[in-house]
């Protein structure tokens, strides 16, 4: 219907629908759909999302005649405008998608996948037959639908078998100059999730978005930086070229993006004191933004060499009592290392830290156990309730140690004056089994805790096999 397709605002087009709903078939409530997510504006989001709710009754009655362009335009556009959305259309668009599956092409499978993801829509054994079908059609995808098929698939955690990645990474990478700033972004976080590491893909990557970033918005910029270090790449151009364009805007980053940028930046070992200090300024304007990961992976940045501020840990203390409740334990875990790590002797907060950790400590791991041990031996934290919850999950958990855990934690045993024979029993039957796997420190640091705690009783045994390695 050509009305629809001249429609310059939602009210014309409402007007259309509102003059020819019955007349109106399976073409035309696609199109107007599609036309709905071109037309609508931030300020008529709730107008939009009335319209499609209108347009899905319509869609129902029209499902039966749907094909591939159709069906996907729907559900993309469903997607697209938000709000509430029909289950039973979806539930039923994803049942004829199934038999339609040959008649759609690179274009529908790209917009069907990423509104299956977006819409978290339940797809079960449906999805696997979408990657098939894309698979077969990626070199027909245009960079964008590359891009999004990636995260979405990632964002599912979809299972993909290798033919499909080195197929995506090949057409990728050819591609890789037509992709704009948010394929870019969200095309590098999806490879990550999904373990892919190739060289030539990162490497054009890298030329890309070097040219692109001042086209990246605050998120995607923050998060470049956050996947480029998690994947240990550390390029010097393209990080000198991503400093340049960050520095002056910090202050529009959110909490989420100036909490990975820091992150980012410590773990690459970034030392740029001006991107630093301006870092400081903005962040401790908007701490009180900061979630419990948040101020936790900040800390831990911060404790890394060249990143200091004494007024910036200042304020995060004051937040971070306040959040301290809702931090999981791997953070809690990590806030106390990186508390030592700064000299962070603040009663108040370790006492704070103390109460939620006690309650927390059933889901600490054996890293998180052994570095918080640690931690809590160089603090100097004497709190025999801790202790003793401590003992009692660490005890459950000895086995997951490995053996720079078991060697720091008696060490920190050591240092604390721990004398609990029944964990001292255990941990030297964990340690029996485990010293090949010591290296030379670990042997060292158990060496010294022995020979500083007699009362242990460690046996003639254990104590000779860490002689002959320490040779």
């Amino acid at each position: 219907m050509e009305k629809i397709g001249g429609c310059r605002d939602l009210s014309s087009l409402d007007q259309v629908l509102a003059d020819h709903g019955p007349r109106l078939n399976y073409r035309h409530v696609s199109s107007a759909m599609t036309k709905i997510v071109k037309l609508h504006r931030r300020q008529e989001v709730d107008m939009a999302q009335e319209m499609m709710q209108d347009l899905s009754v319509l869609a129902l009655r029209e499902l039966d005649s749907m094909d591939g362009r159709p069906l996907s335009s729907v559900l993309w556009a469903l997607a697209k405008v938000g709000g509430p959305v029909n289950p039973t259309l979806v539930r039923r668009i994803l049942v004829r998608t199934k038999k339609e599956l040959a008649s759609f092409n690179a274009h529908d499978i790209s917009n069907l996948v990423w509104a299956i993801a977006t819409l978290r829509a339940p797809s079960n054994d449906l999805i696997l037959e979408i990657v098939n079908a894309a698979e077969r059609s990626l070199p027909q995808f245009e960079p964008e639908h590359l891009a999004n098929t990636l995260w979405a698939l990632a964002t599912m955690e979809v299972p993909l078998d290798a033919s499909f990645l080195e197929g995506w990474i090949e057409c990728a990478v050819l591609k890789l100059p037509g992709f704009n700033a948010q394929a870019l972004s969200n095309s590098l976080w999806a490879a990550v999730k999904l373990g892919i590491e190739d060289k030539d893909f990162i490497a054009t990557w890298l030329s890309e978005a070097k040219l692109k970033l001042p086209a990246f918005n605050e998120q995607a910029l923050s998060n470049s930086l956050l996947v480029t270090a998690k994947l240990g790449i550390k390029d010097e151009a393209f990080i000198a070229a991503w400093l340049g364009e960050a520095k002056p805007r910090l202050p529009s980053f959110n909490a989420q993006d100036l909490a990975n940028s820091l992150w980012a930046v410590a773990k690459l070992g970034i030392q740029d004191e001006a991107f630093i200090a301006a870092w400081f300024s903005v962040a401790k304007q908007k701490l009180p933004g900061f979630n419990a990961q948040n101020l936790s992976n900040t800390l831990w940045a911060a404790a890394n060499p060249g990143i200091q501020d004494e007024a910036f840990i200042a304020a995060w203390l004051s937040e971070a009592k306040l959040k301290l409740p809702e931090f999981t334990a791997q953070a809690l875990s990590n806030t106390l290392w990186a508390a030592d790590k700064l000299g962070i002797e603040d009663e108040a907060f370790i006492a704070a830290w103390l109460s939620v950790a006690k309650l927390k400590l059933p889901g600490f791991n054996a890293q998180e156990l052994s570095n918080t041990l640690w931690a809590a031996a160089n603090l100097g934290i004497q709190d025999e309730a801790f202790n003793a919850a401590w003992l009692s999950e660490a005890k459950l958990k000895l086995p997951g140690f490995n053996g720079q855990n078991l060697s720091n934690t008696l060490w920190a045993a050591d240092k604390l004056g721990i004398e609990d024979k029944a964990f001292i029993a255990a941990w030297l039957s964990e340690a029996k089994l485990k010293l090949p796997a010591f290296n030379p420190l670990d042997v060292r640091q158990v060496a010294t805790a022995i020979a500083s705690s007699e009362s242990w009783n460690i046996d003639t045994g254990f104590r000779n096999m860490i002689k002959a390695r320490l040779g």
